[in-house]
């Protein structure tokens, strides 16, 4: 697994720093990028409003913008967001525990939730519980995480419950054929039918050998947990790392965008990388 994880290091920051020079390059070939509501004050002269349009000419060269970030971070020089004229790495760690925190109640009751809701109609086989669940379920994903965001907010839901209901969906689908299908084994159907206890059932014969895919489902949940996070907090003004994308991407703020692309990129790729090791007969064995 070491040795895994030590190739997987590399080609890791190869796909971070690829995200972020195609985040720059989307956002510098823009349409209005470097205008900014500052230049359209009346009260500015010429001479003023050119240097204001002149101070973004070092981001419209992707390439020329990406190693001048690189640089800074790697030499330890602080980057700077032009929309909120403070560094970058000062507003992560302002905003980082408050993203952090409701993914984790969010993810908490998400997963409560879909196995409380999978597991009985699996177990005991109630098909009207499994048709309520799945119909919810099913309404629950047709509604964009933004759209069902607003729903729950008009409501008076708090913003945890609006992550659970965005994550909910995703693991309640998951877990409900992991489940039937670990009921459905022939092995569990004679440990049934010869009396074995319901608990030494669950946790021996379905939990356990489901266990490399409920670690990766968790290893992916955190990735999905912090893209919903993005839209709960829009919605509720919340200051987190997903209110700040959102603010940088309406001020087209080049280097807060680039560095929380990179971030989300290596987020999502240490989370695939966990799946792939959990699910894997390496890392089962490991």
């Amino acid at each position: 697994m070491a040795r895994r994880l030590t190739a997987a290091a590399v080609p890791l920051l190869l796909t971070a720093l690829a995200g972020g020079l195609l985040i720059a390059a989307m956002v510098s070939f823009a349409p209005g990028f470097g205008l900014d509501e500052e230049q359209m004050d009346a009260r500015l002269s010429r001479e003023s409003v050119q240097a204001l349009r002149q101070a973004h000419d070092g981001e419209r060269n992707p390439l020329r913008f990406c190693w001048t970030w690189a640089t800074r971070l790697i030499s330890g020089e602080a980057v700077i967001s032009p929309s909120l004229r403070r560094p970058v790495g000062e507003l992560f760690a302002e905003r980082t525990p408050v993203t952090l925190e409701l993914m984790g109640y969010g993810l908490l009751a998400a997963w409560l939730a879909a196995v409380l809701c999978a597991l009985p109609g699996a177990a005991w086989r109630l098909p009207c519980l499994d048709g309520a669940c799945s119909t919810m379920s099913s309404a629950a994903a047709c509604l964009p995480a933004a759209g069902l965001a607003v729903v729950l907010f008009q409501c008076g839901g708090a913003a945890s419950w609006m992550m659970a209901a965005i994550l909910f969906p995703k693991l309640y689908q998951y877990l409900r054929n992991l489940f039937r299908q670990g009921y459905a084994m022939p092995h569990v159907l004679l440990a049934r039918a010869k009396g074995v206890g319901h608990w030494s059932l669950l946790l021996r014969h379905v939990l356990r050998p489901a266990g490399p895919q409920l670690l990766a489902l968790a290893a992916v949940s955190v990735n999905m947990a912090f893209g919903a996070a993005v839209a709960v907090e829009a919605v509720c003004d919340l200051p987190g790392l997903g209110q700040l994308a959102w603010k940088a991407a309406l001020a087209r703020d080049l280097p807060v965008l680039v560095s929380l692309t990179v971030l989300v990129t290596m987020l999502t790729q240490v989370s695939n990388l966990a799946a792939d090791v959990c699910g894997s007969p390496q890392g089962r064995q490991a």
